[in-house]
């Protein structure tokens, strides 16, 4: 046996695998290079380490609970409906809708810390990452019209090479007319 070893739930839940198919747990635990007990301990640990390993909790070493429950699920489900509707949220935002939540469930004492924030994303897997969905807010319907009705009238007395798109607008708004027969769009 060597120096005390923490196993990732990936790695405890091919420990539980292979007992489940019939393996010794010495066997294990001499592969392994850990105690009998260890083995012993993640076997008795089984099913909160299958719920974590299906949950693809996969990194982490140590199961902590977080203490306040009812506030983590509340908002963790606020949070989903944000993402469903592609609304971007940072840490500031979750952390201040967290302390907002936490009034409302009559925790006054609660203020949400970044650390808690942490946790929170670490325990659900979140990644605040770029939400590139414009096209899911656009309304078909409405881009159909334009294109069949509202589009042509504009391009009527203009040849193609006289029409820009001007989607960028950000990257040109100090840029002065080179003429006013140009139709920005």
């Amino acid at each position: 046996m060597s120096k005390r070893k923490q196993f990732t739930i990936e790695e405890k839940a091919n420990v539980i695998f292979r007992l489940k198919k019939g393996e010794k747990n010495s066997d294990i635990a001499n592969e392994l290079g850990v105690g009998h007990s260890t083995i012993s301990n993640i076997w008795k640990a089984r099913d909160k380490i299958e719920q974590e390993f299906q949950n693809e909790k996969l990194s982490v070493k140590k199961l902590r609970n977080c203490t306040h429950t009812d506030l983590d699920n509340v908002l963790l489900r606020w949070f989903k409906n944000q993402r469903n509707l592609c609304i971007p949220i940072n840490g500031p935002i979750l952390q201040q809708k967290a302390n907002e939540l936490a009034e409302g469930l009559g925790k006054h004492s609660f203020n949400c810390s970044t650390g808690w924030i942490q946790r929170f994303r670490a325990r659900h897997n979140i990644v605040f990452s770029t939400i590139s969905g414009e096209s899911n807010s656009v309304n078909t319907e409405i881009t159909q019209n334009w294109l069949e009705k509202v589009w042509p009238e504009l391009r009527e007395g203009y040849t193609d090479d006289q029409i820009y798109n001007a989607d960028e607008t950000g990257l040109f708004y100090r840029m002065l007319p080179l003429f006013s027969g140009i139709v920005f769009l």
